[in-house]
């Protein structure tokens, strides 16, 4: 008999469970591709994109647009001197020190704020006095300030403290009476027309001249004083004074409400 070679010794090699040969990789993907085979180009163009925009947002000299207001909570305070400050920043600082706050916004950030720092720290004419009137913090209770909401806005490509320029009025009530009045009018002129009673229509000009007007002047007063709304508290009490139109108006107004940003 003859004797076999080492080639015939040798094992044959199992090539048919091989996933390499078969196309595929250990992880289990086609072809070697790696992540998910039905991810569009586009969508990992605009991934890449949110990432480099994260990145921007975090460099500390990146700003949004002049005009932008973003809360935020105070988490740091110091006294530093007038010479700290950039010199381009919008805000009268004074002559000898300034007040920086340090603002975290949405995300972790923080960004530097700075404020005069007056002699008579309980003047609501200046920034800080118009600060802590706003919060209800009384000057000698200043550490009450950590850790509470504000609202930063953009001046000049730097963040500074959004403060009303009128000190805080009115307690944020009178929006029943402005819901009242207008669903009271209403109501008061839908029952007259149906009964023609005097009494109903007494009422409807009551709401209309009296309720509804006033409390849109005393509610405008104090969204205009705690929020960046910007509106004439005089110009929607004059509109809800105007039967018909003042339904529109009342509906307006209570709009832009709820889309203010609040302090």
């Amino acid at each position: 008999m003859a004797e076999r070679t080492d080639e015939e010794n040798r094992p044959v090699e199992e090539t048919g469970g091989d996933d390499t040969a078969a196309g595929m990789t250990g992880d289990g993907d086609i072809g070697g591709l790696a992540g998910d085979p039905f991810e569009r180009p586009e969508d990992r163009a605009a991934e890449r994109f949110l990432e480099l925009e994260a990145e921007l947002a975090s460099g500390s000299e990146a700003t949004l647009p002049d005009g932008s207001v973003r809360a935020g909570r105070l988490v740091d305070a110091a006294l530093v001197p007038t010479a700290d400050v950039p010199p381009e920043y919008p805000v009268d600082i004074g002559q000898d020190e300034a007040l920086a706050l340090t603002v975290e916004l949405e995300g972790g950030r923080t960004v530097p704020t700075y404020l005069d720092w007056p002699e008579d720290r309980a003047a609501e004419e200046s920034r800080l006095g118009r600060l802590l009137t706003g919060m209800d913090v009384a000057p000698e209770q200043l550490a009450e300030l950590f850790g509470r909401r504000v609202l930063v806005t953009v001046v000049n490509g730097r963040y500074t403290l959004y403060l009303p320029d009128e000190p805080p009025r009115g307690t944020g009530r009178d929006v029943y009476g402005v819901l009242a009045g207008a669903v009271g009018s209403v109501a008061a002129l839908v029952g007259f027309t149906l009964t023609l009673n005097g009494l109903l229509f007494l009422l409807f000009l009551f709401l209309t001249l009296l309720v509804l007007p006033l409390a849109t002047y005393r509610d405008g007063w104090y969204l205009r004083t705690h929020s960046d709304w910007e509106g004439g508290p005089v110009f929607w009490a004059t509109l809800a004074m105007i039967p018909g139109l003042n339904l529109l108006s009342t509906a307006l107004y209570l709009r832009a409400r709820t889309r203010a940003t609040y302090l």
